[in-house]
């Protein structure tokens, strides 16, 4: 079936909440935005893709369930055993507040995403950039708000994008490519997915082509603290869910039969997420890694077979595996990695590293964190494991991507740097 491309959660109700909550984490943010110069943006810190190289799409499969590893605190203490990766970052290209990167096939620029509205084809040997693509006068910025993510559908056809629009809810739209570059101006792009955003923070914005040949789409609880409304835990709205669907060229989408059975809305893949900024696919396994914000004291990482069936990550019941609104439970999945705001206070999930440039790194899942401006690694057959921490005093995480031939960029606040081997 072909679903209407908009969908707008109530908002009524929600006022009086925002009243009292608006203001928090204000000072937090501002401390950590006076440290490093940057207005945060919504989606990557709140209150407290990218194009894979995967195999050629198939059909999906029906869902199977699966289980997932006991949860671990990590802790920066690195492995006592095997060889630890090193890395060096390569600045590439100046870009200011840089989101979303993917690789087009064959030679040629890559394309990023800012968070201003603008579409760059980046030029990863000479360092140079120019926009292709502006919707800057079509995008809400500020907070967590703008150009969030980007992906390029298999075929390479088509340029998918969310934002958040003038009013500040979520807008999914594509557009068609010609070549390297987008072939249509924004006022061709077409409707996709378009909802409401009751607050200004906890947007998502990710967009991913899976193996499997389906958009992922992360969205955020819709903000505030807390999730007052409730909406992660509810199948019938699309706040706080992983969705996998089928994008209409033509408008809309399409949901896969083989999506689990929630309830009213068979877009929806998961619950209970409160802020999946980045997540992604490894390439040699399938499995799906997200990275999901958490509020006052635990960031998380949870690795999840993308056959399984009705997983439920927990918010706003439990913050990571602390318990919040709720008890653990038998239905719920628990993260292999997280990490407590000692260390950090806003993941950016990455990739696991499968290109052949940096064999230390091989097999290893990077990822970053927004305020504490370190980027870590974990073994991917070993999530739980204590972390190796590669890189310190970065500053703001913004994302990461990864290139066709498996090679990682990392997405800081003022540009594009290449992940490579030391030496």
């Amino acid at each position: 079936m072909r679903l209407l491309p908009t969908s707008r959660p109530i908002r009524i109700g929600l006022l009086v909440a925002l009243v009292v909550l608006v203001g928090l984490g204000v000072a937090f943010r501002q401390q950590v935005g006076d440290v490093y110069g940057y207005v945060f943006p919504d989606g990557i810190v709140d209150d407290a893709e990218d194009r894979t190289s995967a195999p050629a799409p198939t059909t999906p499969d029906e869902p199977t369930t699966s289980t997932t590893a006991p949860s671990t605190t990590t802790s920066p203490t690195p492995p006592e055993t095997g060889e630890d990766p090193a890395v060096v970052l390569e600045p590439v290209v100046e870009l200011p507040g840089p989101s979303a990167a993917v690789d087009l096939a064959g030679p040629g620029p890559i394309l990023v995403s800012t968070l201003d509205g603008r579409v760059h084809a980046v030029d990863l040997d000479a360092g140079t950039s120019e926009v292709v693509l502006d919707l800057s006068d079509r995008v809400s910025t500020g907070g967590e708000r703008g150009l969030l993510g980007l992906a390029l559908d298999p075929t390479g056809d088509r340029l998918y994008l969310n934002y958040t629009n003038t009013a500040g809810d979520t807008e999914v739209r594509s557009v068609a490519m010609d070549g390297d570059r987008p072939a249509e101006s924004p006022d061709s792009s077409v409707l996709h997915l378009e909802i409401g955003q009751p607050y200004r923070n906890h947007n998502g914005g990710n967009l991913v082509f899976g193996p499997d040949g389906a958009l992922w789409i992360g969205v955020g609880d819709g903000g505030s603290a807390n999730d007052p409304a409730g909406v992660a835990q509810d199948p019938d709205v699309l706040l706080g869910k992983m969705l996998r669907v089928l994008p209409d060229p033509a408008g809309g989408v399409v949901a896969p039969a083989s999506n689990p059975d929630w309830g009213e809305r068979p877009e929806i893949w998961a619950i209970g997420l409160r802020n999946p900024w980045r997540y992604s696919f490894d390439r040699a396994t399938g499995q799906l890694w997200i990275a999901d914000v958490g509020q006052n004291a635990r960031e998380e990482v949870t690795v999840v077979d993308p056959t399984a069936d009705r997983v439920n990550l927990g918010w706003n019941r439990l913050e990571g595996t602390r318990p919040l609104a709720g008890e653990p439970g038998p239905d719920l999945t628990d993260p292999q990695l997280e990490y407590t705001h000692d260390e950090g206070c806003s993941i950016t999930g990455g990739h696991v590293y499968r290109g052949e440039d940096n064999p230390s790194l091989q097999g290893w899942y990077l990822f970053g964190d927004f305020c504490g401006g370190w980027i870590r690694a974990v073994p991917a057959d070993a999530p739980g494991s204590p972390p190796v921490e590669l890189v310190s005093g970065f500053g703001p995480v913004l994302s990461f991507a990864e290139l066709e031939d498996g090679e990682l960029l990392v997405l800081g606040q003022t540009g594009v740097h290449a992940v490579s081997a030391p030496g």
